[in-house]
């Protein structure tokens, strides 16, 4: 039998080789983006996650020099973060004697939590600085066991880096901030203050070597995306979003669910065995027992939740500024219902089940093999018009591919040209035009998407779009969830 602190570390363990095992086999434009930025050295300094390309280039060298692929690292170093994040969790609770089977099973409910689950596996920036707020949360908890003001120190330091690493955790900053400020004294405070101006020094260093000392240059560069398209409100839209997203968080919802059922009705049992679950779980629900509440650390880290789903309501429900709320909310789990052991146990196979079984699973086996395909066709010919269901998708994954972040002659979808309010005429006249000098025109607009909100917002635009010319298969794809196909566009009959 597994005792002391084998039983969680074994269960972290096994869930790090998750992460390895089964890397998202369907990267995002930013992961292709950002591993193209280390691989040509472009794009190395972002202002929203400063420093995740600089370790990005750090971590792959080595492994580049042996000629592993630096998407393949870069998603590698995110299963490492994740570990490590789970490890200090781990610890966390190893400061407040909290029990070896309760250590074990909210590390796993953490772990396999599918935002983490996600996350860990992909080239993206928000497992890292997750491992460094973490970090920042272990040494206030050392802080309020009474192990020195140095504690405060080593706590600012850890949350300026990981607001480097991702602007969205300057939250958990400020939470722990409160948490200094609640304290009678105000030295511990102004330690914590002090050290987190490293973050906005190193900010402005970094700014003035890459991008001068101009006024323009500096404004520019901190307000980044919101340059672009980036904003924030509050929408009612936006607000359902965000509860959404916030259950996504923590299981899978996805519309392709549906896809690989239809296609296969055993795929099924895994769904049906983790709803039985959860129904054994609520049915044997335990009395509640004498809580047993560390204050200190349950407000503060209330506070950063609070906050930080308050600015994801205000990103318009992204999802992506929740990744770190499971791991918080499960943190608080022991504190404010310490035997749940079982009833936390029957959650937790429910929720392995499922997000490995529709999440984990599903997105390593996704092949972007009509992309791939599309981009061997823009490499191999000099002359040719793409029309992308995701054009940034298909321009990051060709910059991957051949260091050239300029390609001409790929189009939005008519369904996105339409839905930012463009002018579909346009793209008629770039097709009419290359039909009239026998230009080939592909595109990948035309598959039949699993419901999703993308979906949704398109419904038959592209179709309706495409009825006024001659569409030939070229080639198709067929996954558990969904045919993907590629389509030559041709006058009209």
């Amino acid at each position: 039998m597994l005792s002391g602190h084998k039983l969680s570390t074994f269960a972290i363990v096994i869930i790090f080789c998750l992460y390895l095992l089964f890397p998202s086999g369907l990267s995002t434009t930013d992961a292709w983006y950002y591993a193209a930025s280390i691989k040509f050295n472009g794009e190395i300094f972002h202002p929203h996650h400063l420093l995740y390309n600089a370790l990005g280039l750090l971590f792959s060298w080595l492994p580049s020099k042996a000629g592993c692929e630096t998407l393949v690292s870069l998603k590698i170093m995110n299963a490492l973060f994740a570990f490590l994040s789970l490890v200090i969790v781990q610890k966390i609770f190893y400061v407040f004697k909290i029990a070896e089977i309760n250590v074990a099973i909210i590390s796993c409910l953490a772990g396999i939590s599918f935002s983490v689950l996600r996350y860990a596996t992909e080239n993206e920036t928000y497992i890292v600085p997750l491992f460094f707020a973490l970090l920042a949360s272990l040494n206030y908890v050392k802080f309020i066991s009474d192990r020195g003001d140095r504690f405060a120190l080593y706590a600012g330091l850890m949350a300026a880096i990981s607001v480097l690493f991702h602007q969205v955790y300057i939250f958990w900053w400020s939470g722990l901030l409160a948490g200094f400020l609640f304290e009678k004294r105000k030295r511990p405070a102004l330690l914590y203050f002090l050290v987190s101006i490293t973050g906005p020094v190193v900010y402005l260093i970094i700014i003035l070597i890459y991008k001068g000392t101009g006024r323009d240059a500096i404004i520019n560069f901190m307000l980044g995306a919101f340059r672009g398209n980036a904003a924030l409100g509050l929408t009612l839209k936006g607000l359902l979003l965000s509860f959404i997203n916030l259950i996504r968080s923590f299981v899978q919802i996805h519309g392709y669910i549906y896809n690989m059922l239809r296609e296969n009705l055993l795929l099924a049992i895994p769904g049906l065995i983790s709803l039985f679950m959860i129904f054994m779980a609520f049915l044997k629900i335990p009395a509640k027992n004498k809580i047993n509440v560390s204050k200190r650390f349950c407000t503060v880290h209330i506070i950063i939740i609070v906050l930080q789903f308050i600015f994801a309501i205000l990103s318009f429900g992204n999802a992506e500024f929740m990744v770190m709320l499971p791991v918080l909310i499960f943190m608080l789990v022991p504190f404010m219902a310490p035997n749940y052991e079982k009833f936390l146990f029957r959650i937790m196979i429910a929720m392995a089940i499922w997000n490995i079984s529709y999440g984990l699973i599903p997105l390593h086996y996704k092949s972007q093999a009509p992309e791939q395909f599309l981009c061997d066709v823009v490499l191999s010919e000099k002359n040719m018009i793409i029309i992308a269901s995701d054009d940034q998708l298909l321009k990051s994954m060709l910059y991957y591919k051949s260091g050239n972040n300029n390609f001409k002659g790929i189009y939005k979808s008519p369904a996105i040209n339409k839905i930012k309010g463009e002018d579909q005429g346009i793209l008629e006249e770039v097709i009419d035009s290359a039909l009239r000098n026998s230009t080939e025109i592909y595109t990948n607009c035309l598959d039949e998407e699993a419901i999703s909100r993308s979906s949704v917002l398109e419904g038959n635009q592209n179709r309706d779009f495409f009825r006024k010319y001659q569409t030939t298969l070229i080639k198709s794809w067929k996954q558990y969830i969904g045919t993907k196909s590629i389509y030559r566009v041709e006058k009209k009959l």
